[in-house]
């Protein structure tokens, strides 16, 4: 199963973003971290955390979505 075949329907159901750290440059290198820790009944959980080259937590991510195979008539 493919997000790009065309029976396919994805949606992003929820999204959210979490600032920690407001002391940070943009232009610098961040390392972005994500998991996804629950999938089940055509839906999905991922969250991720975005950290400073210092390594401290810079935000927090979280995103529900849904994939399903659509029906056919």
């Amino acid at each position: 199963m493919s997000i790009f075949q065309k029976d396919i329907q994805v949606a992003s159901l929820d999204h959210s973003i979490w600032f920690h750290d407001s002391n940070f440059d943009i232009n610098d290198w961040t390392l972005y971290s994500q998991k996804s820790p629950k999938t089940s009944g055509n839906r999905g959980f991922a969250e991720g955390m975005l950290y400073s080259c210092e390594g401290n937590l810079i935000a927090t991510v979280a995103q529900e979505g849904m994939i399903r195979k659509m029906p056919t008539f």
